[in-house]
């Protein structure tokens, strides 16, 4: 520990003075010094050193001699020659504090906080006793104490000399919290605090992309206060801590076995360690010269220079202090008593030799703004693999573009699984928290990096199916035109004249109309085209089916017309046939108006039936109106059916009544599996499924009703003549 004088008496340069322990002021400390004390240590009470012959040396480390009893810190030693040689040099210089000699007292505390407590009660009562809440002022002009290397003994000095505002320097004790100027007014360093150094690693750590470290420090002050912040940062920077872990100093292994295992066992590949210069004369000198110059412009100095002035008094030019160093560093105080926070970055390179060297790859400037804070040239970086590969150091693995991070329960955040987005989402940055929806009519690419527009999907005209039912439906419309055509030549025939020949064309005539309505079905969903569709394949079918239902009613009436005193004659007439026609198309006719006026059908974009296409269809506006109308078609056929084979048995050459019944089966059949099929089918499927049940429909009804008359017609013409009729009738 010690403490610099100022002062017209002389003081012997490079004075060792070695008291016994009395410890009675501060460690001398300066950013050059890396740690405080010239360490001469032995037991409490020090005495003066004497090295003679005979004594047994062996050095314990690169900076740490044993000589007998003693040990004997070489690093310590250099610290001590260089502040002897910065004095005098101060001391030599004629434009420093001309007349005036700086001298220098070095006590050794061990670095133990009772020894620096007590060594500091000790100075301030000048009595060998320590005596709290006293001080005896000196005669000797104390400028200011200096140290302490450790922050904890800092930390109990500042406590104790902050009460009297005496000026105290340390060079190593970086804790933040001797910032606090409202505890420790008088307290000065020259290595940043611990915050700026945090705040730096953390940018470090993220510079080369390290997500997942660990941290090591000691379990004393300058440890365990100094780790504190780094995790804050790193976590804020969003770098996950996989353990901290600390070096215990009272431990003979230093807790090494469980450090490593912790390690060992650790996924980490960069661990951030926290464990443990003379820039302070020249500070101290020009305060002193700055406080000479106000106080001889103010009358108190004479130009003898006597010194008239108490410590405290010091403290505010120390704030002032703008120094440049032989180093060409500036050095000032903030606010807070701290330095700048420069840093220079080292890389510990293996050289050919075998030997450890430092290269300095790099600074960091607290003070700079973000993007210049850091400065590092990464190709002179030599890692341990021995090239200038960065090594990764993460948890887990980026997740790739179309996956999004899922966080692992019980683990840091940086600790996670990489999830494909769902149906529908995507990614397109690495490391995605979230998945992105696309929007209504665009769907994922294959890797769920991007959205594409979803292809449009309808019944189409050159699709293979469309094709085919086009084909089918324009080819069939031509054969009940080519029975129409057959029916009209052999008008005159039994077999025509028996079947009501005008009721028969009537219903040849709507055939055609119910397959080419099917067409109306097929290509791009215009409003036109769904307004028309159901309402063009409802009137067709009804007005087939009321035609065949006006043939049953008609068959049934004209057996029971011919019995004697039957009152039915006059129902035979063909405007009945026609009535029913009219009344039963007219029912079909207000159905479909009252749905168009009321639930119009419209095109709609379908994006739920099947996922990544739009499929354009037809939106029938009312379920209920539809199937109300397909329902009425139902109820006809089922009319028809039931009264068709009611007459089945009648005596008849060529009663139809059993052709009614076979085709209003097959139409109900066929109309009856449509239900399940059309609910099962999806997008242009559906569609499909309604055109197969309006050809199907329509060819049973001119299979079942006009197939076996044509077979007659044209193949059996013997049996559609009036001979063999009367024959037939004699048989019975």
């Amino acid at each position: 520990m010690g403490y610099l004088a100022a002062g017209r008496r002389n003081v012997a340069d490079g004075v060792f003075d070695s008291r016994e322990g009395d410890g009675s002021s501060s460690t001398v400390h300066s950013n050059i010094i890396d740690h405080s004390n010239a360490y001469i240590c032995r037991k409490p009470d020090v005495s003066p050193l004497h090295i003679c012959g005979g004594l047994h040396m062996r050095m314990l480390g690169p900076d740490l001699l044993e000589i007998g009893a003693i040990r004997f810190s070489l690093d310590y030693y250099q610290q001590l020659q260089a502040l002897i040689f910065t004095v005098q040099e101060i001391n030599r210089n004629p434009y420093i504090l001309p007349n005036v000699t700086l001298g220098f007292h070095v006590y050794d505390t061990c670095n133990v906080p009772h020894y620096e407590s007590q060594g500091t009660l000790q100075f301030l009562t000048e009595s060998s006793r320590a005596i709290p809440n006293y001080q005896c002022p000196s005669q000797q002009h104390v400028a200011l104490i200096v140290g302490s290397v450790l922050s904890s003994n800092s930390i109990i000095l500042a406590n104790i000399l902050g009460v009297y505002k005496y000026p105290q320097i340390s060079s190593l004790s970086s804790v933040s919290i001797l910032s606090d100027r409202s505890r420790y007014p008088s307290f000065f360093r020259t290595v940043a605090s611990d915050k700026f150094q945090s705040k730096g690693l953390a940018k470090l750590v993220l510079h080369f992309g390290w997500t997942w470290v660990g941290l090591l420090a000691t379990d004393n002050d300058y440890g365990q206060q100094g780790i504190q912040p780094i995790r804050q940062e790193l976590i804020k920077s969003g770098v996950c801590v996989a353990f901290t872990e600390y070096i215990r100093l009272g431990q003979p292994d230093r807790n090494a076995p469980h450090i490593a295992k912790v390690i060992k066992e650790s996924t980490v590949k960069v661990i951030i360690v926290f464990s443990i210069g003379v820039d302070l004369v020249p500070i101290v000198a020009k305060a002193l010269e700055d406080m000479k110059t106000d106080k001889i412009g103010e009358g108190t100095f004479s130009t003898e220079f006597h010194w008239n002035y108490t410590q405290w008094q010091l403290v505010p030019y120390i704030k002032k202090v703008r120094l440049t160093l032989s180093s060409g560093n500036k050095n000032y105080f903030d606010e807070n008593g701290d330095p700048p926070a420069l840093y220079s970055i080292v890389n510990w390179q293996l050289s050919p030799e075998g030997k450890m060297t430092q290269i300095k790859v790099g600074n960091y400037n607290g003070g700079a703004s973000q993007d210049q804070a850091l400065q590092i040239n990464s190709s002179m970086l030599l890692f341990a693999s021995g090239d200038h590969q960065v090594p990764r150091s993460v948890c887990s693995e980026s997740c790739p573009l179309g996956f999004r991070k899922a966080a692992i329960k019980g683990q840091p955040i940086c600790c996670f699984e990489c999830v494909q987005c769902l149906q529908g989402e995507i990614s397109n940055q690495t490391d995605s928290i979230n998945c992105l929806t696309c929007p209504w009519d665009q769907w994922p690419n294959v890797e769920k990096s991007s959205c594409l527009p979803k292809p449009t999907e309808y019944f189409s005209f050159e699709d293979p199916l469309g094709i085919t039912l086009v084909t089918i439906s324009i080819m069939s419309s031509f054969i009940p035109v080519f029975i129409l055509k057959l029916f009209i030549q052999y008008k005159q025939s039994p077999i025509v004249k028996a079947n009501n020949y005008s009721l028969s064309c009537l219903l040849l005539l709507s055939l055609p109309s119910c397959f080419l309505c099917s067409l109306v079905f097929i290509g791009y969903p215009q409003p036109e085209k769904c307004l028309l569709r159901q309402v063009t394949f409802g009137m067709s079918f009804a007005l087939c089916v009321s035609c065949i239902l006006s043939k049953t009613i008609m068959v049934v009436v004209a057996f029971t017309a011919t019995r004697p005193g039957s009152r039915l004659r006059r129902w035979t007439t063909p405007r009945i046939s026609y009535m029913i026609i009219f009344y039963c198309l007219l029912l079909q006719l207000i159905l479909c108006i009252t749905w168009l006026s009321t639930f119009p059908p419209f095109p709609q974009f379908n994006i739920q039936s099947k996922p990544g296409f739009i499929i354009v269809e037809c939106n029938e506006g009312s379920l209920t109106a539809f199937w109300t109308m397909l329902g009425y078609l139902f109820l006809l056929a089922t009319i028809s059916l039931i009264v068709a084979f009611l007459a089945r048995r009648l005596p008849d050459s060529f009663n139809e009544a059993q052709f009614i019944t076979f085709s209003m089966l097959a139409f109900l059949s066929v109309w009856m599996s449509f239900i399940p099929a059309s609910l099962s089918a999806q997008g242009q499927y559906t569609v499909a499924m309604e055109i197969f049940a309006i050809l199907a429909s329509s060819w049973a009804l001119v299979i079942c009703m006009f197939l076996p008359k044509c077979f007659i017609i044209l193949l059996r013409p013997e049996i559609n003549s009036r001979a063999y009729i009367m024959r037939k009738e004699r048989k019975y």
